[in-house]
């Protein structure tokens, strides 16, 4: 890993809030523009209940041309305009700002105006951990399972 200056610290800090927003967006979208079969226990928090329903309006996207693909406890969604791809963790309303190493460098990667930031990455996955590592010395990450983070609030 290259080293990361502050500056590039905080940039990247500002990425981990984009994504999170992103992500929220996204699976609100998903709850809202799909018809899932456990609509009611989704919208009490349950998110790891959301599957690959059918768009309600038809079609396999949700608006703003996203392709999602609910598998396991994530649902990746990816632009199919930009190339931008989230892969968002499930479980409950929290878990959806959770970070995982590989996913957030992937999130930077296709994202055009932040792919610049990858070059501080050498080794994808585990450069990605040391960084979150360091913020959770620091306070700034928390760790809440397997290898997922999210920020402090």
């Amino acid at each position: 890993m290259k080293a990361i200056t502050q500056e590039i610290t905080e940039e990247l800090l500002t990425v981990m809030d984009m994504y999170q927003r992103i992500a929220r967006e996204l699976i609100e979208q998903l709850i809202l523009e799909t018809d899932q079969p456990d609509r009611m226990e989704i919208l009490a928090g349950a998110y790891d209940m959301l599957t690959n329903a059918d768009a309600i309006h038809g079609g396999e996207e949700l608006t703003g041309d996203w392709f999602f693909d609910v598998h396991g406890e994530h649902c990746m969604f990816q632009n199919t305009e930009t190339g931008q791809t989230l892969e968002v963790s499930l479980g409950s309303p929290e878990d959806v700002g959770n970070m995982d190493p590989y996913f957030f460098y992937n999130f930077i990667k296709t994202t055009p105006e932040i792919a610049y930031l990858t070059a501080y990455f050498e080794n994808p996955f585990k450069d990605m951990l040391d960084f979150f590592e360091r913020l959770q010395a620091q306070h700034v990450l928390i760790h809440v399972h397997g290898v997922e983070y999210r920020k402090v609030l």
